[in-house]
């Protein structure tokens, strides 16, 4: 990502070159800056400047703040309004497009181990407030006070203290859960072929005969003319079916198979896509390599697997024990990273069974979506 983020400011300042040379050398430019910032024009400019950064989380009211959903949206910039056009170009190019979106969703999803790597989230913090004008980085009243407690906190995600931070830790993470998603939905899109894929991610709103309505994460144009619309998770139905009623194009959710990105109750971490997987998938060879009696990509023959202590092999069931947030665990199944608990326990029928018994059915995460399977 490193190189990716660099390269996006230096375009910003770039731009930032070209408005200061003009700002100080052309007199109709600067008349119009003068206007940008006139009592009558500034409050407008700056509610927009907030767009583009907003120093907090606070979707209601008259300061509405939403930092989370434009970081991610900026990330989601880079992969669907420009890395494309490297996919073009040739088969080899898109094979490697579709690997650097599950590495990149990997470094997303390891982005929020924040919410319970205390140390890792001070560095974090502390990062921020080097690079970051304080006035713009706590513009949310009341910010600046929850950060400072933050960092002498070990809390973690869940725990009895942690509601107080969950909206601060939430704004300054862009959609670690949301964005994943949206982009593995996007690569199989593209990737199965099903039509032409239009995302409309950064399309917050579209206008129309009445007013603005809010659009699917994408449509999908088929090659019969029948357009799709498609929405990235379950909890905006209300949304999807007005905007189907108003255009008449049909629109439904999909997300990933399994719950998938799944959080290891002992740990805390999320589990990540593997090495062979994202290999397998880039390159066409996935569904070849899935075990056709249990459906999943096992990991026991694999040359890191290492008797269960790869730190991508999953382990879905019960477990025994206490989980990262200090709670008993429930008593269902569930998935965890094997290598968390495969020398520990569950107890079935009254009895402690090892989870090392299940070793065979070790298996690895894979970036599958429910619903597309009737398109």
């Amino acid at each position: 990502m490193k190189l990716l983020f660099g390269k996006l400011g230096i375009s910003v300042h770039h731009l930032k070159c070209l408005d200061e040379v003009f700002s100080e050398n052309h007199e109709e430019y600067q008349r119009i800056e003068t206007i940008l910032n006139s009592d009558e024009f500034k409050p407008i400019y700056t509610e927009i400047s907030r767009e583009l950064y907003a120093g907090g989380k606070k979707p209601q009211g008259r300061l509405r703040l939403a930092r989370q959903m434009i970081l991610g949206d900026v990330i989601e910039y880079i992969f669907t309004g420009r890395a494309y056009y490297y996919a073009t170009k040739s088969d080899k190019h898109f094979k490697d497009f579709l690997k650097l979106i599950l590495y990149s969703v990997n470094q997303l999803l390891i982005y929020d181990s924040i919410t319970v790597n205390s140390e890792i989230r001070k560095l974090y913090i502390e990062k921020l407030e080097e690079e970051i004008v304080g006035t713009l980085l706590y513009e949310k009243p009341g910010d600046i006070e929850i950060a400072e407690d933050l960092k002498e906190s070990n809390t973690v995600l869940n725990d009895a203290r942690w509601k107080r931070f969950d909206l601060f830790v939430d704004s300054i993470l862009p959609k670690t859960l949301g964005c994943p998603k949206e982009l593995i939905v996007f690569a199989e899109l593209m990737r199965t072929k099903k039509g032409i894929v239009i995302p409309l991610l950064l399309i917050q709103r579209l206008f129309g005969e009445k007013n603005p309505i809010a659009p699917p994460d994408f449509l999908l144009v088929k090659s019969n003319k029948e357009i799709y619309g498609i929405e990235v998770g379950y909890a905006k139905e209300g949304q999807s079916r007005e905007f189907s009623i108003r255009t008449s194009i049909p629109t439904f959710a999909v997300d990933l198979k399994n719950n998938m990105h799944n959080r290891c109750p002992k740990c805390g971490e999320i589990i990540l896509y593997c090495t062979p997987v994202i290999e397998a998938y880039s390159n066409g060879r996935l569904y070849e390599q899935i075990d056709e009696a249990s459906g999943s990509f096992l990991c026991k023959d694999c040359p890191s697997f290492n008797n269960g202590n790869c730190k991508f092999s999953n382990y879905y069931g019960k477990w025994k024990g206490t989980e990262f947030n200090g709670k008993e665990s429930e008593q269902k199944r569930r998935h965890y990273h094997a290598r968390c608990v495969k020398d520990e326990n569950y107890d079935y029928r009254r009895h402690e069974t090892a989870i090392s018994e299940h070793s065979n059915e070790f298996f690895a995460q894979l970036p599958q979506i429910q619903g597309l399977e009737n398109l």
